[in-house]
């Protein structure tokens, strides 16, 4: 193949991709190194649009966002970085054997132990315990 053939090919390596997503993914380095420097959402969309890249606010942040969890998952899970973090109760911790939390364990105890409602026993009756009992 000749060079000729290829000019259009290595041309699209300078080209803007047409779906913004592809425009914020190629930008997201940049757009995390700034901020990490302290700027805000709103400055960097202003930068965008300054560069040519047209795009709502609204859109930028579900973008981001959505970049920052894709870095998440990459990097392992990790402790919730927004409110406190979730407290477990010894007991459930040694029950389980595991260290981790579960989350349905205080359902699985509720719908276990304390059911509501009438509770059959297949089990053999206890005849000390039975109406009627005649005494030998």
């Amino acid at each position: 193949m000749s060079e000729r053939n290829l000019s259009k090919l290595t041309s699209l390596r300078d080209d803007i991709p047409a779906k913004l997503m592809r425009v914020v993914r190629l930008a997201w380095p940049a757009i995390k190194a700034a901020r990490q420097k302290g700027h805000t959402l709103k400055v960097i969309h202003s930068r965008l649009a300054e560069n040519g890249i047209v795009i709502s606010y609204r859109l930028l942040t579900c973008y981001v966002s959505r970049l920052r969890r894709e870095d998440r998952s990459k990097n392992g899970p990790s402790a919730p970085s927004r409110g406190k973090p979730f407290r477990e109760s010894k007991e459930s911790a040694s029950e389980t054997g595991e260290s981790g939390r579960d989350p349905l364990a205080n359902i699985r105890e509720r719908l276990v132990l304390n059911r509501p409602g009438f509770h059959f026993d297949d089990g053999l009756p206890d005849h000390d315990k039975l109406i009627g009992k005649k005494d030998e």
